[in-house]
């Protein structure tokens, strides 16, 4: 009878460890994703070969069509991203809903950020090649779009903090941290 019962217990403690081993390794994998996705994010936008930096190598030698093309792959490489991030398996993870939002929204003020360069090339363009009239119109909007950026750039940093925050939490509840 006794060890009826220590079998069963046996069984039911080995039932729960596997449970819970599946729960972190599909929390492991969804954060494994998040890490893949920042770090392709970050390559784009601060690597030396990155897109960004093709971008304003492109700017600098004043090759306008070929900088909104570069801006064209990044938000192709944006939507990508996005697209992983929505597609992922977060069913039955704690706080998984809440960190695959957050991410979401992370990454769609990150794009607003780098997509609004379209605006500026614009204008850049007119100021190179416009009459007096066009250029000081183009100067004047300039500024405005620089206050707009301002605005985007604070969304991005509290998307940021709101994902790190989110991110903490999920890991905390999940055991990777």
């Amino acid at each position: 009878m006794i060890r009826n019962v220590l079998k069963n217990i046996f069984t039911i403690i080995s039932v729960l460890i596997a449970l819970s081993s599946c729960k972190n390794k599909k929390a492991e994998t969804f954060d494994a994703l998040l890490t893949a996705k920042e770090s392709r994010a970050f390559s784009m936008l601060v690597g030396e070969n990155g897109l960004e930096t093709i971008k304003l190598n492109q700017l600098i030698a004043q090759e306008y069509g070929q900088a909104l093309h570069t801006i064209d792959q990044q938000e192709l490489v944006f939507d990508s991203i996005i697209n992983d991030i929505k597609k992922a398996d977060i069913v039955g993870l704690v706080e998984g809903k809440e960190v695959q939002l957050e991410a979401i929204n992370y990454y769609r003020s990150l794009k607003d950020l780098f997509m609004f360069s379209r605006k500026e090339i614009e204008q850049e363009k007119l100021m190179r090649s416009g009459t007096k009239e066009l250029q000081y119109a183009a100067q004047d909007q300039l500024l405005v779009l620089a206050r707009e950026k301002q605005i985007r750039y604070q969304q991005v940093y509290k998307s940021s903090e709101k994902l790190h925050a989110k991110k903490k939490q999920f890991e905390a509840e999940n055991g990777l941290k």
